[in-house]
C-alpha cells in the first residue's frame, strides 16, 4: 500500500514539483492551497504525513493549522514537515515552538526554499521512524496483553 502525503502550501509551482517527485517515488499525494482546504483534506483523507507551509493566506496560517490539528487526538502523532522562510523574512525564530516535542510531537522544521529531492529524503526518514515506532508499540502491547493473560 502506498504511503499518502498531504501537501498544504500556496506556492503552486513548489507543490507541483514536490508532487511529481513524490508520485514518482510511489507516494499517493494530495494537495491543498490554504489552511481551510488543508484541514478539510486532512480530516477526509487521513494522510500518513503532512508537508505544511507556515505562510499562506496569512503569515501564520500554517502554524495555526498545525496548532489546531495537533489538539485532535487522531492527528497528535501525525508526522509533519513545516516549511518556512519566516526566520529570514521576519527575523523571528518560531523553530523552538514548532519543534517542541511536548506541544507538537513528530514535527520537523525545514527552511524554504527546499530542494524537492531533499524533502523526499526527509519524508522517507520520518515515515520509516513512524513505522518502526508503530511496530515497537504493537510488540509492546502484545507482550503486555500476554503477561496480563498469564496473570489471569
Amino acid at each position: 500500500m502506498k504511503n499518502s502525503i498531504l501537501i498544504v502550501d500556496d506556492d503552486q509551482d513548489l507543490v507541483r514539483s514536490i508532487q511529481v517527485i513524490l508520485e514518482n517515488q510511489n507516494f499517493k499525494v494530495s494537495t491543498a492551497h490554504n489552511r481551510i482546504e488543508g484541514m478539510k483534506k486532512l480530516k477526509e483523507e487521513k494522510p500518513d504525513l503532512l508537508v505544511l507551509d507556515v505562510m499562506m493566506d496569512t503569515n501564520l496560517a500554517g502554524y495555526n493549522m498545525l496548532h489546531e490539528m495537533k489538539k485532535e487526538q487522531e492527528f497528535k502523532q501525525l508526522p509533519v514537515i513545516v516549511l518556512t522562510g519566516m526566520l529570514d523574512e521576519l527575523g523571528v525564530n518560531l523553530i523552538s515552538g514548532v519543534e517542541d516535542e511536548q506541544l507538537f510531537p513528530n514535527v520537523r522544521f525545514q527552511d524554504k526554499p527546499v530542494d524537492p529531492m531533499i524533502l523526499t529524503c526527509i519524508i522517507q526518514e520520518m515515515l520509516r521512524v513512524k513505522i518502526n515506532a508503530s511496530k515497537y508499540y504493537q510488540i509492546r502491547k502484545d507482550k503486555i496483553s500476554k503477561l496480563h493473560d498469564e496473570i489471569q
